[in-house]
């Protein structure tokens, strides 16, 4: 059995955490079955719908509608304030619960997970179990729903940051501050490939460093690049389910029946002239180029007859890309897409750095 001694070593400003102005907002729990939803994790002290974080959101929602997709959000629901690994340990729990309980009612819908600062140690732990705080949780399964339809992942400012993975993006690749245990790194790495973990020199959080703007400025720095890597994870990702197939009309039908009468009919027609062709010949010599003549209008028959099943055929092609057409986008859902609402406003206080150890018993 492990446990966590958390010890504060200085009240510095070291992270964007947020003070709300006005009454914070509910969280949003729910959501259509649009084609992707992004999950959010705030930081620590942030209202839900915060400023910092949502451009991000609005940039790759703004992008897939752009494609003519539809697009929307959930918030992972955690405390604001308080002891911060039960914040931690609520974080995850919850987040877990809601990914499952929505892939269970949008099961085509792929999912972006995004989180910044304790936001990103919770997102983090959601999908590889603890990261530094105590749950009781290995993390969402890569191989089997909700994660296969996980299309990307992306952590801000990681208070777990891991120096040197190959997903790192930002001048602070090979830093970190506490990094992760080995085997909840390992489960993470098992996400790479859907994995982006922005982290910069100088970050307190993430590097280990004394430069607080940095912490700040990710989304101004890296919405752009981020939102379109995130949507081209989306348009890489394989259909999370098969396209209906679509049932022929009685049109179609109707059409296919008229190409086997035509085709019986012509090769009747054929088959009278041959005859009469043979008979032709044994009676006169006259008769021979009778027997041609007759031959030449079989062959016309046949000609006739290919001519209207070559028309047939397209006719039924166009019926079935019709079928696929009329029916409806999978999933369909009411579409909520960007700009959501105006973003909650915060000011950026002081917290506590931290520091994890962890002490077997």
């Amino acid at each position: 059995m492990s446990s966590i001694i958390r010890s504060i070593l200085a009240l510095s400003a070291v992270a964007a955490v947020a003070v709300a102005q006005d009454a914070d907002p509910a969280p949003k729990t729910d959501a259509p079955c649009a084609d992707v939803v992004i999950v959010m994790a705030r930081g620590n002290n942030a209202p839900y719908h915060d400023w910092r974080t949502f451009p991000f959101a609005d940039a790759t929602c703004s992008k897939l509608k752009a494609e003519g997709k539809t697009c929307d959000y959930i918030e992972v629901v955690f405390p604001k304030g308080g002891d911060y690994c039960p914040q931690i340990g609520d974080g995850v729990r919850n987040g877990q619960a809601e990914i499952i309980a929505f892939n269970k009612k949008c099961p085509c819908t792929h999912l972006i997970l995004n989180g910044y600062s304790q936001g990103a140690w919770i997102m983090g732990d959601i999908l590889a179990g603890p990261g530094g705080c105590s749950q009781i949780t290995t993390g969402l399964d890569p191989t089997t729903a909700p994660g296969t339809a996980i299309a990307a992942a992306l952590l801000w400012g990681d208070v777990m940051h891991e120096a040197g993975e190959p997903y790192n993006v930002g001048t602070g690749s090979n830093l970190q501050k506490d990094g992760r245990h080995a085997d909840s790194l390992a489960r993470l790495n098992k996400y790479s490939s859907k994995l982006r973990s922005y982290c910069d020199v100088g970050d307190p959080i993430c590097a280990n460093g004394d430069n607080v703007d940095v912490h700040l400025n990710y989304f101004n720095k890296y919405t752009e690049d981020a939102s379109n890597w995130a949507v081209g994870k989306v348009n890489a990702a394989a259909p999370l389910c098969a396209a209906p197939t679509p049932t022929p009309s009685a049109s179609s039908s109707a059409v296919a029946s008229s190409v086997k009468a035509a085709a019986a009919t012509s090769s009747s027609v054929a088959a009278s002239s041959s005859v009469a062709a043979s008979s032709a010949a044994a009676s006169s010599s006259a008769a021979a180029s009778s027997g041609s003549a007759a031959s030449g209008v079989a062959a016309s028959s046949v000609v006739a007859a290919s001519s209207v099943a070559a028309s047939s055929a397209v006719a039924a092609s166009s019926v079935v890309v019709a079928a696929y057409s009329a029916l409806p986008p999978a999933p369909t859902s009411p579409v909520y897409v960007a700009p959501f609402t105006a973003p909650q406003p915060y000011t950026d206080v002081c917290v506590p750095k931290i520091h994890i150890e962890y002490v077997y018993v």
